[in-house]
Formats: structure tokens, sequence, C-alpha cells
């Protein structure tokens, strides 16, 4: 369906938080909370720059969250002609109109009063349960502004809804909804703004009494603070880009490096759209019109950016909608390194230490950069050896211990070093047992080979030799494939850190052993 009022139809569930009448506390009520909307100031700076920049917003939320009638108060406050389409449920026809044909022989589209030409809003509700089909042909309307290859002219914003998709890794019993599909990835990136609605339990008493006593009928919100504030933000975003666009791109590319280290792999088209939204964000929030509405303003400081940035990182990831987990504890350590690392001065040689990418050379990169501290070394070697997987790990204790770096390091990270030293040059001269047949045994069978083609002459085969029958005791290995893994990512170091063979030990290779 479409209208460009509030629809008499809608969803009980959603009009909770409607505001009840004017009380004596709302002149002190965020902006949001002056058209009658209540627990959203948690969202208000990101809703407002989806506003002013006009960019595509999608709302996740469960069932009666106000994920309609945010968008329904914000339409009617700026006076917006919009079209409201269940994509569950609509035709393309509902959006088009009916095709005749016309006196050239091709094809007219007769416009009734739910078609979407004359819109300057759209918001399709339940997109996650739309038909493949339906979603690709929504796909140009978000991203374009077109359909059927024609521009839509009068369109600014297009708004979109869905309730949470099952992820991946969920258990059996998590709540879930049925239908409710994770979006396409490529149609997800498309919007701008991931927005997560404010939960429930998350709001205070006083928000929840407010929400249970709204009026179900509230009256046409008053939208000229709104409008005001839209276009301060707008003012002001050339003059956030300028001071801001160096050090929030730093900023964007040191976090994307970051989360997709940590799983989280982002488009370099979302890397551009977070750099645009984390300083339309900012500008929102130094939008003095928010503070006539009530809100705080932001004072244009290092710390003010920050949680700007923090604010646009989390909501401007299209992961969630995809079904893919977003670990908030991650994502927020993320933020708060990048945001370290961004204020570096490019020329600084630190720079080139925190930026690297590659655990191994960033160790080897500490510790020719004079003046760092050995507390910040030291965290460095750490989280490096955290990092790297075996066989990697083991060729940078190598490095360390036949460097001279030891001495540098507190005695945690000397004995981290240490013990993966240990493995690769003292083999253990304990007989393994095992019982024949048994997965272990099965292991080991297929790693005797793999030692048999070692050269024990050649001392960087004899220490992979030592370090593969130490994994497999300790039982690090568990497919004798894993080997290789384990031999490559140790080449593979030594080859980042430019190490040359040195001599074999002296004590022998174990190779055996008994069923």
């Amino acid at each position: 369906m479409a209208t460009r009022k509030a629809p008499a139809g809608r969803k009980p569930a959603a009009r909770m938080r409607a505001a009840p009448a004017c009380s004596a506390g709302d002149a002190n009520r965020p902006l949001l909370g002056s058209l009658g909307l209540v627990g959203l100031a948690g969202i208000e700076p990101v809703v407002l720059a989806a506003l002013a920049t006009e960019t595509s917003l999608l709302l996740i939320g469960p069932h009666g969250s106000a994920k309609s009638l945010l968008l329904e108060r914000l339409a009617i406050a700026l006076g917006l002609a919009w079209r409201h389409y269940n994509a569950a449920l609509v035709n393309y026809d509902d959006l088009i109109g009916y095709p005749l044909p016309d006196e050239h022989g091709g094809l007219r589209f007769v416009p009734t009063p739910a078609s979407i030409w004359e819109a300057e809003a759209v918001f399709v509700d339940e997109i996650s349960r739309a038909r493949v089909d339906m979603q690709n042909r929504l796909f140009p309307i978000i991203h374009e502004r077109r359909v059927q290859g024609m521009a839509l002219e009068r369109l600014r914003h297009r708004w979109a809804a869905m309730n949470p998709p099952m992820p991946s890794d969920a258990e059996p019993d998590a709540q879930h909804y049925a239908g409710s599909q994770p979006l396409d990835l490529a149609l997800a990136d498309r919007f701008a703004w991931h927005v997560p609605m404010p939960d429930w339990r998350g709001l205070s008493e006083a928000e929840q009494e407010r929400i249970i006593c709204a009026d179900p009928e509230p009256g046409a919100p008053d939208g000229v603070a709104l409008r005001r504030c839209l276009d301060e933000a707008r003012a002001l975003l050339p003059v956030v880009r300028a001071r801001w666009s160096a050090p929030a791109s730093r900023y964007v590319r040191i976090v994307c490096g970051m989360l997709e280290t940590a799983g989280m792999r982002l488009s370099a088209r979302r890397a551009g759209v977070l750099l645009r939204n984390l300083l339309a964000v900012h500008a929102v929030r130094l939008s003095s019109a928010a503070e006539v509405a009530g809100a705080a303003r932001a004072v244009d400081t290092e710390d003010s950016m920050a949680d700007s940035a923090w604010l646009a990182l989390a909501h401007s990831l299209p992961l969630a909608a995809c079904g893919q987990p977003v670990q908030a504890g991650t994502l927020l350590a993320s933020h708060r390194e990048a945001w370290r690392l961004a204020a570096v001065a490019p020329d600084d040689p630190l720079a080139a230490v925190l930026t690297e990418r590659n655990p191994a050379r960033r160790v080897q990169l500490a510790l020719r950069c004079g003046g760092l501290e050995d507390g910040e070394l030291t965290a460095i070697v750490v989280d490096a050896l955290a990092q790297l997987p075996p066989g990697a790990s083991h060729a940078l204790a190598e490095w360390l211990l036949e460097t001279g770096a030891l001495p540098r390091l507190s005695v945690v990270a000397a004995d981290e070093a240490g013990a993966r030293y240990r493995a690769l040059v003292a083999p253990d001269p304990l007989e393994v047992r095992t019982r024949m047949g048994s997965p272990r045994w099965r292991v080991w069978k297929g790693l005797e080979p793999r030692l048999a083609r070692l050269d024990p002459s050649d001392p960087i085969d004899l220490r992979l030799a030592n370090l593969i029958v130490h994994l497999f005791r300790t039982g690090a290995l568990v497919e004798d494939a894993q080997a290789q893994a384990v031999v490559d990512a140790y080449r593979g170091a030594r080859a980042t850190l430019g190490v040359e063979a040195r001599r074999p030990p002296d004590a022998p290779v174990p190779t055996e052993v008994r069923p």
C-alpha cells in the first residue's frame, strides 16, 4: 500500500512509541522527542544525518520497536509526499502504475495514487521478506533513484525496515522471525545507514511509562525545529569536511583493515560511505538547532569527533542485515585503536609501525623505531605472537631470540617467545604412544611421510621436523594436512623477516611414535 499521510491500518505495535500529550518536560526532550517519539535519543544523530544528506536508511529491529512510526512522523514533519510499501505484498505495478501502449508503439505507465513517480520519500517495509525478483527491482530505486531506467526526479529519501534475520551462527532455539531472510550483500551495501532500533529493555522506567501511556492517535508533529537542524547541518558539512577529512580518512582506512582482520570485511564502496557518514554525523552534532530542541550540542574537539566516528561506524555496517554476526566488543576495540592510530602524524616513524598489518613485520619495524618504550614494544610483540598462526609465530620467536631483542621485553613476553623457540630447536626425547587405528594414530601415520620428506641435514627442515612433532604431541595438529600450513607459515614469516638459514642444533629429530 502507499500513502501520503499516516495509514489508517498502521500496525498497533508500531504506535507504542508515540509520546503522550505535551507535558512540562517536553521542552527538554531531544529533537525526535519533540516529534512525539520516545527512547530514540541514542540514534537521533544518525537519523538526522541520513535526512540531512538524503542518503538511504535501513532500520533493523523487532516488531513493535517503532520503525514504521519513526519514518512516518519524519515524513509528516518534513511535509514530504511519501509512499509506504510492504515489500512482502507489493506488486511491481503498484510502484510504477499500469503499462499501456502509447501512440508511438511504446509503453507509458498510468500512475495511481500509490505509484512512485511523484514521491519525495519512499518507505519499503519488510524488505527482508520480499521475493528475490522484487528485491532486484527495488535495487535501482535504493541505489540510483531510478525505476525501469527512468530517473525519479522528485525522490529524495529512500527508507526501508526489516526484522532481524536469522544469523548464520544462531542457536536453533534463538529468537528469530520466520520469513525474514538475510539481505543479499549487494542490496544491503546500497543502504548508507544500517540502524538497529533501541530495545525496550534498554529504556529507562520513565521512557517505558511514557510509551505505555502514549496517545494512540498523536497529532501532527511540528517540523520547524527539525528543518532548522537539517539546514544548519547541511551548512556546517563543508566546514566539517575541510577540517576533518584527512584524519577521518586515515581512521576509516585503519578501521576497515582491523575489521577485515577480525573477519568483518567491508567493500571499498562501504569505506567511502563510512567517511561521508562520519562527517555528516559530526555536522549534525555540531548543529545549534539540536541544542535548541534539547539535545546536547557537541564541541568540535578530537574527543567529540571520536564520538561521531563511533556513532557512524556502529550504524554503517551492512553485516547484520545479511545475517552476519557483529561482535560489539570487537567493533568498539577496533574503533578505539583505529582512532588512536589515526592521530599519529603520517611522517612519524611510529605511524609505519602502528599501521603495518603483518604482525611479524610490525614487530621488526617497532624494534627499529627509536623512542619506542619497552612497554609498548612488549605489547606489540605479545599481540603479534597471539595473532600469528603456528609456524609463523615460531619464526618470529626465533628471530627475536637470535637477534638479541629479548632483553627489551617483559618476562611474560620473553617466556612466550622462549617457549616457541624451544619447540624449534629442542626436540622432545619422550616417546609418543598411540592406540593403533585411533584418530591420533591415523594423524601420525599421515605425518610420517611428510616428515620423511624433510632433510635432516638442512637446518630449516630440521627445525620444522622438531616443530611438527611438538605440535602433534601437544594436540595442536588434529589433521596431518595441517602440517603443510605450519611449514608454509614458518617459511613465509622467515621470508618476511629476511632471516638467513641457521646451522642445525646437535640434538636429533624425533620421528618415532609407537603404537
